[in-house]
């Protein structure tokens, strides 16, 4: 019998999408601004996500807005123009918030398992919409990573390997926000870079 397993507190979903109606309240200083870090904003939406379940757990209030987060992490450097947002600089952020978050380079699904059923959620680098080894409408083949997004959960088969993995799939495009998606095995690696960021309480 198969075995679902999930970190023991909830995760809020955040989108990366931008609107007219939104942008002001997201903490943008315009429309246009907006609209241009709608398509880079994958990584502070599952950063986002993240804080605010450790932070809603205790009962506290939720963490900055997109687009105040966004200014906050090119203030911190936790963003590359062409590259995209670091790793390391989003996991230096968490401690702003009581968090202590790891960078890891080089993973496997195994190592994703063990963070998960150690209650460590996880920010990780994957293909968009997990397409990872198909083409796209140009006939080019989608690689792996460039797209991040947050893992909570792991489904095990009966001798504990793992088939699925829980993420929520933030995007600027409405049909592609996936909240509480499960990801097959076959999919997931494909599009997992072996790139990955977990995160936990700090000790006091």
């Amino acid at each position: 019998m198969n075995k679902i397993i999930e970190i023991p507190f909830a995760i809020p979903f955040y989108t990366q999408r931008v609107t007219e109606e939104s942008w002001e309240t997201d903490g943008f200083f315009d429309f246009r601004e907006g609209l241009c870090w709608q398509m880079k904003g994958c990584g502070i939406a599952s950063f986002r996500m993240i804080i605010d379940g450790f932070l809603q757990k205790e009962g506290k209030p939720c963490c900055e807005r997109q687009g105040t987060m966004v200014h906050k992490g090119l203030t911190q450097g936790a963003y590359k123009p062409g590259v995209g947002w670091i790793h390391q600089g989003l996991a230096d952020m968490s401690a702003d918030y009581g968090l202590v978050g790891i960078a890891h380079r080089g993973k496997d699904a195994w190592d994703m398992v063990e963070a998960i059923m150690e209650g460590m959620p996880c920010i990780i680098s994957v293909s968009p919409r997990f397409a990872g080894g198909k083409p796209d409408e140009d006939g080019n083949i989608s690689p792996k990573g460039g797209h991040l997004v947050v893992a909570y959960g792991c489904e095990l088969d009966g001798e504990g390997k793992p088939v699925a993995f829980l993420v929520h799939h933030p995007s600027c495009f409405l049909e592609n926000n996936w909240a509480a998606h499960w990801v097959s095995m076959e999919e997931f690696e494909a599009s997992f870079s072996g790139n990955y960021i977990s995160f936990h309480k700090a000790e006091k």
